[in-house]
């Protein structure tokens, strides 16, 4: 029977957030289907010129759809809700926060009728195919580092390696919105939030400082079956 010893290495690499997301969504309540429809649109385009003004392009803003609901607990009452999402897909923090503060005015008037909510998605993280790579050679090469350590005080020699194969990714998120880091790097062991406009001062906005990306680690496991020498 032939000898051999199986053993599990670890490598990791970091993945940093190459554009951040943004779900607005408008809403209009109005008496009748025709008129929350036409409203909605109406407070969504004011909102798309704005966010054109500040900079944003066309390929950063895309479209969410739209809805007509009646909501449940207003089944008794007559009107309906019309809500229209645009989503914004932006590598530039700062701009895309600049950009989001230019919706205020449309939000104060008609606060009972006309509502503008803004969802931070999970951003998305800069393809790394090469660096995934990186870390499948380095696990590999800590599972080489294990097998030699066991063999060793078995008084054997580590032979070849008689089968490779490469486990589950894990990783341990950046703590963004929606990419909350609540159990820290735990899944490593097993094979969207929300901002709120605020009112304009009557000064101008201060520009957002300037801080590192986010950033999660990625843990790539590698099996690894090496054959047992005599030494």
């Amino acid at each position: 029977m032939d000898r051999y010893i199986e053993v599990i290495g670890e490598g990791s690499f970091h993945e940093t957030a190459a554009r951040f997301i943004v779900a607005v969504q408008f809403e209009v309540r109005a008496a009748k289907d025709e008129t929350a429809l036409r409203e909605v649109s109406e407070l969504a385009n004011s909102a798309i010129a704005l966010l054109r003004e500040a900079g944003l392009n066309d390929e950063e803003i895309t479209e969410g759809g739209t809805e007509l609901y009646q909501p449940w607990y207003r089944k008794k009452q007559v009107g309906q809700n019309s809500s229209r999402n645009v989503i914004l897909k932006v590598a530039d923090y700062g701009r895309l926060i600049h950009a989001l503060e230019l919706l205020e005015p449309l939000q104060i008037k008609n606060k009972e009728r006309k509502t503008i909510s803004i969802d931070m998605r999970q951003p998305e993280f800069a393809e790394t195919a090469d660096a995934h790579a990186n870390a499948l050679t380095a696990a590999f090469a800590d599972a080489k580092a294990k097998a030699t350590k066991l063999v060793s005080a078995m008084n054997c020699r580590l032979g070849s390696p008689l089968q490779v194969e490469e486990g589950g990714l894990a990783k341990r998120n950046s703590g963004f919105s929606r990419d909350e880091d609540w159990w820290g790097d735990n899944s490593r062991f097993g094979m969207g939030g929300s901002i709120m406009l605020a009112a304009p001062n009557d000064g101008p906005s201060e520009p957002a400082p300037d801080l590192q990306r986010p950033t999660r680690t990625i843990f790539v496991k590698c099996r690894v079956r090496f054959a047992i020498e005599d030494a």
